[in-house]
C-alpha cells in the first residue's frame, strides 16, 4: 500500500527529529567526558614524599608534631634507690662563677690550646650500641655523648665533637627523630647513614647542616677487615674540610655549662644502674675514686674503646628525664616504629660526679645547649672534664647505691 503524500511527511519529520535527538546527545556526552579529562585548577595534589634507600616496607605516615611541653616547673620524685636515699636540700645560692677564658671548652670547662677549634661548628656522630656494634671506635674523644632508646630495644649514640677531630669513628648509624633537636640545640652539623622516609623528611625541613653518607659521602669509609655492623666510619676532620668547601661553616658561640672543682652538695652515688633494654643495653655506671670518674658497664662487660682498649669513662653523668611518644615512622623491615623524645622544654635532671648525685631540672628552649639547674632555678657546676647524658623515660627507675 502507497503511503499518502501527508503520511511521507509525517514519516520524514520523525526521523530527522530522532537524528537530531542522537546528535546533541553524543554532543553532550563528549562534552561530559571532556570535562571529566580536564584537571581542576583549584585542586592541590598531596605532597609527594620522596622514597629513600631504607629498609622499611613502605613510606610511613607522620604522626604531628607534639606541642611542646609546659615550662612549668615539675616537682621531683624522690629518688629510685637500692638503698634510700635523704632528699638533697635546696643549696644556697652558687657563687659568681668566674667568666669562661677564651681557651676553655664550653662543654668540658678544660683549656684548649688552639681556642679557635671551640667557635667552629661542632659535629655530632651517630654511632651503633647493638651488641654486633662493639667495641666502637672514638667515643673517648667525644667532648660529650648522648645515649637514647630506639625503636624500644637497643640503645645508639650522638658523639659531639667540638674540641678534637678524630680521623676515625665508628660504627656510623643512621638518624632517629632525637637529632631533630639535639642538632639544633648544638647548631651542629649530623653525621648519618641515612634514615627512615620520616625522619629524612623531617630532617630536611630543618635549617641544618645534615651530612648523610648518601649525600656527602667523602668523609665516610669502610674499615678493612670488618663485617658491616662495624666497617662504616667517618673521618671527622674530613667532615670539617667538607663544610669548609661546601660553604658550611659558621662560628658557633655556645652556651655551654658551667664548672667547677668541687660539687655542690649531693648524696653518695657510687653505682648508676640504668634500665636500658635488658638483652641490649643495660647499663652500669661504677665511681672509680682513684681516678675520680665514673666507669662504664654494659649488659655485664665493660665498655671499651677499640683503638686504646681502655674503658670508657666520664667526668660527669647526666640523668635526662624526657617525655618519650610512640610515633607509626617504620625503621625496620620487622615494622618496628620511631620514637619521638621530647629533649625540648623542662624536666628532671640527676647530675653524677665526685661520687655524689645532686637532683635538679634540665630546661632548653630549643636553640642553645640545655642548662642543668638546681630546683632554685641556680645552675649545677659540672666536674670539668667530658659528659655523658642518658636520655631515659620518664617512668624509668634508675637506681642509686
Amino acid at each position: 500500500m502507497t503511503p499518502s503524500p501527508h503520511s511521507r511527511r509525517w514519516i520524514i519529520g520523525l526521523l530527522v527529529l530522532s537524528t537530531v535527538t542522537l546528535m546533541i546527545s553524543g554532543c553532550a556526552s563528549r562534552r561530559d567526558r571532556s570535562a571529566a579529562a580536564k584537571v581542576d585548577p583549584t585542586h592541590t595534589p598531596e605532597r609527594e614524599v620522596v622514597s629513600f634507600a631504607t629498609s622499611a616496607p613502605e613510606t610511613p605516615t607522620l604522626l604531628p608534631e607534639p606541642a611542646a611541653p609546659s615550662p612549668t616547673p615539675v616537682s621531683l620524685p624522690p629518688t629510685s634507690t637500692l638503698v634510700p636515699l635523704p632528699p638533697t636540700p635546696t643549696p644556697t645560692p652558687a657563687p659568681t662563677l668566674p667568666p669562661r677564658s677564651e681557651n676553655e671548652n664550653p662543654l668540658t670547662g678544660l683549656q684548649v690550646d688552639d681556642p679557635t677549634v671551640l667557635q667552629r661548628r661542632p659535629v655530632h656522630v651517630r654511632v651503633g650500641n647493638d651488641p654486633g656494634a662493639r667495641p666502637q671506635v672514638g667515643l673517648s674523644d667525644a667532648d660529650l655523648v648522648y645515649e637514647e632508646v630506639v625503636e624500644w630495644w637497643v640503645t645508639r649514640f650522638t658523639a659531639i665533637y667540638l674540641s678534637r677531630a678524630p680521623e676515625m669513628v665508628a660504627p656510623i648509624r643512621s638518624a632517629r627523630l632525637l637529632n631533630t633537636q639535639l642538632t639544633q640545640q648544638f647548631d651542629a652539623a649530623l653525621v648519618n647513614s641515612g634514615g627512615s622516609d620520616g625522619v629524612r623528611w623531617e630532617l630536611s625541613q630543618l635549617p641544618i647542616v645534615n651530612l648523610d653518607e648518601y649525600f656527602w659521602p667523602q668523609p665516610f669509609f669502610y674499615r678493612e677487615n670488618e663485617g658491616w655492623q662495624t666497617r662504616l666510619a667517618v673521618n671527622v676532620i674530613g667532615a670539617h674540610q667538607l663544610m669548609e668547601r661546601e660553604e658550611m661553616v659558621a662560628e658557633v658561640p655556645l652556651r655551654g655549662f658551667v664548672f667547677s672543682d668541687e660539687p655542690m652538695g649531693g648524696d653518695p652515688a657510687v653505682t648508676i644502674s640504668i634500665p636500658y633494654p635488658k638483652r641490649t643495653s643495660q647499663t652500669e655506671w661504677r665511681y672509680d675514686p682513684d681516678s675520680g670518674r665514673y666507669l662504664r658497664w654494659v649488659s655485664g662487660e665493660p665498655l671499651v674503646d677499640f683503638v686504646s682498649n681502655q674503658q670508657i669513662s666520664a667526668a660527669n653523668v647526666i640523668i635526662y628525664y624526657a617525655e618519650h611518644l610512640p610515633t607509626e615512622i617504620v625503621e625496620d623491615s620487622n615494622g618496628a616504629t620511631s620514637i619521638r623524645i621530647v629533649v625540648n622544654g623542662e624536666g628532671r635532671a640527676q647530675v653524677f660526679r665526685d661520687g655524689l648525685v645532686i637532683e635538679g631540672l634540665w630546661r632548653s628552649d630549643g636553640a642553645q645547649t640545655p642548662e642543668f639547674v638546681f630546683p632554685n632555678g641556680e645552675r649545677i657546676p659540672l666536674k670539668r672534664g667530658n659528659s655523658w647524658i642518658e636520655v631515659v623515660p620518664t617512668d624509668y627507675e634508675v637506681l642509686v647505691e
